[in-house]
């Protein structure tokens, strides 16, 4: 009498098999060790730190760091209009100093002196000869690099006017008192995020999407040439195969997520909500690829699905690039609790109590989807 098979069994040898068999592909194993190695290369070459401060050239006016000086601008003097208008152009380099601005022409020999510091002026104000002790009004010139938004230019045309204010000892008609500043959404002052920093859930993320396309395109050759057919012919049943690729395909994405935090140093942070949060993620891509790859016939067809499922769900990983308080129709995405909780825990140090709505959210979404690629892929498979 044979003893009964054991369903786990069963699966892991599915799971083996579906592993083999994507390592046997040399497309996508080597498309997946070059976003690995592109993305980690990418996160190291990105600067680390943050810019927090602009640097404005000021020609024609005494003591400009009193009367223009405040919190994240620089005011760099200049001896002359011109000397400021060739730099603000571009036809100059500009060197910080003690005594001021060190103009030079770009490529020159001799070197700076000792303990200047290049600056980049793409903004400039140039007071009239004589400014403060005119008699009559006189026109100062604000000059703006071509790539200044506009908005900038009219804020500069703004900060002349009060400077004048101030030259003529007259009171502006409304004042913005110390301290009545409001700040709605989340306030990064001091803290704004590095290109790192907002590149990272991004780079988690296109790991995560390469696995969708590699299972969906696995699930929709097996389709398309019947080995699923063969494979019910042993002891093994749809849902043993159906759990042998929502496996697979999870715990490649999940292994290559891992790889991809631990090479760029991104596991420290609490480790253990970071590794939920990656197999809860790749939990949702296997899900969709199980949709990806029931719907596609051949490689163009799934890749064609992959991109269509692939585009919504990386927009909330994009929306990070830009901090602030993400769009409603954003938040009803379901990648964004994945996006989201990587950026609180990483960024600000949130914990598990603090991550807890996100976890439940994008527990929720991973259930939803790969119960749906579930009930897709199943009746692919009885209808092969």
């Amino acid at each position: 009498m044979s003893r009964p098979v054991s369903r786990w069994a069963v699966v892991g040898a599915i799971v083996r098999k579906d592993l083999l068999e994507y390592g046997r592909d040399r497309l996508w194993v080597l498309l997946t060790v070059l976003v690995l190695v592109v993305v980690i290369t990418l996160f190291w070459v990105l600067p680390a730190g943050v810019e927090g401060s602009v640097h404005l050239g000021v020609a024609g006016l005494p003591d400009p760091g009193e009367a223009l000086g405040g919190e994240g601008l620089v005011v760099v003097p200049f001896a002359s209009t011109d000397e400021l208008r060739r730099v603000v152009a571009g036809e100059a380099e500009a060197w910080l100093t003690p005594a001021g601005a060190l103009v030079r022409d770009p490529g020159a020999s001799e070197p700076p002196p000792p303990g200047a510091e290049r600056v980049s002026i793409s903004l400039g104000i140039a007071f009239p000869e004589g400014f403060p002790e005119v008699s009559e009004p006189g026109r100062a010139t604000v000059y703006v690099d071509a790539g200044v938004p506009e908005e900038m230019t009219g804020a500069l045309a703004g900060l002349v006017r009060e400077v004048g204010y101030r030259a003529a000892d007259v009171p502006l008609p409304v004042q913005v008192p110390d301290g009545l500043y409001v700040v709605l959404g989340e306030d990064r002052g001091g803290e704004e995020p590095s290109a790192r920093e907002g590149f990272r859930p991004l780079f988690v993320f296109m790991t995560l999407m390469m696995e969708l396309f590699a299972m969906a395109s696995l699930i929709a050759k097996e389709i398309h040439e019947r080995t699923v057919v063969a494979v019910l012919v042993t002891p093994a049943t749809v849902g043993d195969v159906l759990a042998a690729k929502g496996i697979a395909g999870a715990a490649s994405g999940f292994v290559q997520a891992v790889i991809l935090l631990a090479a760029i140093n991104s596991l420290s942070a609490n480790p253990g909500l970071l590794l939920c949060l990656l197999a809860l993620g790749a939990l949702l891509v296997a899900g969709t690829a199980m949709l990806a790859g029931s719907s596609g016939r051949d490689f163009m067809s799934t890749l064609f699905w992959g991109m269509l499922f692939m585009v919504p769900l990386l927009v909330p990983a994009l929306a990070a690039l830009f901090p602030g308080t993400a769009a409603a129709w954003v938040r009803l995405l379901p990648s964004y609790p994945l996006v989201r909780g990587l950026v609180e825990v990483q960024s600000s140090g949130a914990g598990w109590a603090d991550t807890l709505p996100e976890l439940g959210l994008l527990a929720a979404w991973a259930a939803g989807l790969f119960g749906a690629g579930w009930l897709v892929l199943r009746r692919r498979v009885r209808s092969a």
